[in-house]
C-alpha cells in the first residue's frame, strides 16, 4: 500500500513511482525526462506506475531542473474570430505533440497590447514566440531575434527582415475571386477592405486591382472602403457604398470574415437581397458561411494549416535551425450562391463545394 501522507496534500511522489515499479528514483526521473537511454522494458513499468499512483510530474521543479520552461507565447488579433482559433488550434496540436504549452494573448490590433505581452512572454522565459502582427513598426523585435525565436503568421510586418513568416497567396486569391465576377459580368464592383496598412490589406487589394485592370474596368474611389476593424466598420461602411450614390454596386467583395459579417448586417438592414439585389463574396470561409442562406461565395484560407507550420517552423528554430523561412499556403475558391454564378458551372464541379 502506497503511503502519501509525507506528500503535499496527500499527492503521490516521484518515491511512490519508484516503489511501485521496484526502480530507484534515477530511474524513474531518467523516464520523466525522456532520456533516450533507459531500456525499453523499464521505460514501460515506470509509466505504467506513474499511471497506477497517479502521479503527476512537477512541471515547475523540472523546468527549474532542465532549464526551460516548456512554453511558446502565441499573439493573435482576436481569439473570438474563427480564422485565428483555427491558427491557434494548429499551433496547439504540434505544441502539444512536443510537450509544450501555449500562452496566449490579444493584441485587438493594437501595436501597444502587442509590445505588452512581447514583454510578459520573455518576462515568463517562454522559449518562443508565434505572432500575428498588428500595423506599425515591429523594430522593437529586433534585440529579441538574436536569441529567441520568431515566427510571424498571415502576416508580415514591412520593417522586420529577415524573420520566418507563414502566409497564404492573398493577391492570387483576391485576383480569382475578382476574375470571378468580372467573368459574369459583374462591372461596378465595391471593396469592402480591412486594415490597408497590413500586409494582407496591401496584397489582396493589389490582386482585387490586377483582375480590374486586366478586364480594363476603372476602380471608382466612391466604391472603395479601407481600414475597417471590426463588424460595426464594415457595416457602416458597406452602408456608405449603398447609399451615398445614386447607382448602387452590382457586387461587394468583403476582404475577411469580419467585413463580410458587417456587410451582410448593412444588407439586411437596408432590405436587400443576396444575390437577387446584389451579389456578396469574401476572403475567408467560416463554420457558418456554408450554412447561412444564401451561402456564401469565398476564397477559402488553409488557418489550420498555417497554425501547424507556424508552429513547425518554430520548434525548428527551437532546435537551431536558421531563421528567415517563408512558406506561401496556396488558397482556394469555393462557388456557392451569393454570387450568383452557381448554376453557371456545369463544367467544373471540382469547383463546388
Amino acid at each position: 500500500m502506497i503511503n502519501r501522507n509525507d506528500s503535499p496534500k496527500g499527492l503521490p511522489t516521484i518515491k511512490d513511482v519508484a516503489a511501485a515499479a521496484g526502480v530507484s528514483l534515477k530511474t524513474v526521473s531518467r523516464v520523466i525526462n525522456g532520456d533516450e537511454h533507459v531500456r525499453e522494458q523499464t521505460r514501460e513499468k515506470v509509466l505504467a506506475a506513474i499511471k497506477a499512483v497517479g502521479y503527476q510530474p512537477n512541471a515547475i521543479a523540472r523546468s527549474l531542473r532542465v532549464k526551460k520552461t516548456y512554453t511558446i507565447g502565441v499573439i493573435i488579433a482576436d481569439i473570438t474570430n474563427n480564422f485565428y482559433s483555427a491558427i491557434v488550434r494548429g499551433i496547439e496540436d504540434i505544441a502539444t505533440s512536443k510537450n509544450y504549452s501555449l500562452l496566449i494573448a490579444n493584441s485587438d490590433e493594437m501595436l501597444k497590447k502587442e509590445k505588452q505581452y512581447t514583454r510578459i512572454f520573455v518576462e515568463k522565459q517562454v522559449e518562443g514566440m508565434i505572432i500575428v502582427p498588428a500595423g506599425g513598426s515591429h523594430q522593437y523585435l529586433e534585440h529579441l531575434a538574436g536569441h529567441l525565436p520568431l515566427v510571424f503568421v498571415d502576416r508580415q510586418p514591412e520593417d522586420f527582415k529577415g524573420a520566418s513568416i507563414v502566409k497564404v497567396e492573398n493577391s492570387q486569391g483576391a485576383y480569382n475571386l475578382t476574375c470571378h465576377l468580372l467573368q459574369h459580368g459583374y462591372r461596378e464592383i465595391a471593396y469592402i477592405g480591412h486594415i490597408a496598412s497590413l500586409t494582407t490589406g496591401e496584397e489582396r487589394f493589389a490582386g482585387f486591382k490586377k483582375a480590374m485592370e486586366e478586364y480594363g474596368q476603372e476602380i471608382k474611389p466612391f466604391l472603395v472602403r479601407m481600414g475597417s476593424k471590426t463588424v460595426m466598420d464594415a457595416f457602416r461602411a458597406t452602408q456608405e457604398v449603398l447609399t451615398e450614390q445614386p447607382r448602387r454596386p452590382q457586387a461587394i467583395f468583403a476582404t475577411n470574415n469580419i467585413m463580410v459579417l458587417g456587410a451582410l448586417r448593412a444588407l439586411t438592414y437596408l432590405g436587400l437581397e443576396v444575390p437577387r439585389d446584389i451579389a456578396l463574396v469574401g476572403f475567408d470561409d467560416f463554420e457558418t458561411a456554408d450554412t447561412c442562406r444564401p451561402r456564401l461565395t469565398v476564397v477559402s484560407q488553409p488557418a489550420y494549416a498555417m497554425g501547424r507550420e507556424a508552429a513547425i517552423m518554430l520548434f525548428r528554430q527551437m532546435e537551431g535551425a536558421a531563421a528567415g523561412q517563408e512558406i506561401t499556403l496556396p488558397t482556394e475558391l469555393i462557388i456557392r450562391e451569393s454570387c450568383g454564378c452557381l448554376g453557371q458551372f456545369h463544367d467544373s464541379p471540382e469547383r463546388r463545394r
